[in-house]
């Protein structure tokens, strides 16, 4: 999952995986600015068919903590 995630946010942004880590934390990238990070949290969703909540996304750091809130959201189903 964790490969997924990293190939989909690499993609988006435009840039290399070799760029990303579990421990990229959200924006530590120039490219990663709020119209990414909307594509980015729209295309997790459908790739894993889940539905993020408000709240969910607040507490999210880096790219661990949204596989992380991925694992959760499919272990609720």
């Amino acid at each position: 999952m964790e490969e997924k995630v990293i190939n989909l946010i690499a993609r988006i942004l435009g840039v290399d995986t070799s760029e990303l880590d579990l421990d990229t934390e959200i924006g530590d990238l120039p490219e990663w600015d709020s119209m990414h990070h909307l594509t980015i949290i729209k295309e997790l969703e459908n790739l894993f068919d889940i539905k993020f909540e408000q709240g969910d996304l607040a507490d999210c750091e880096d790219i661990s903590d949204l596989v992380a809130l991925i694992k959760d959201l499919n272990a609720d189903r």
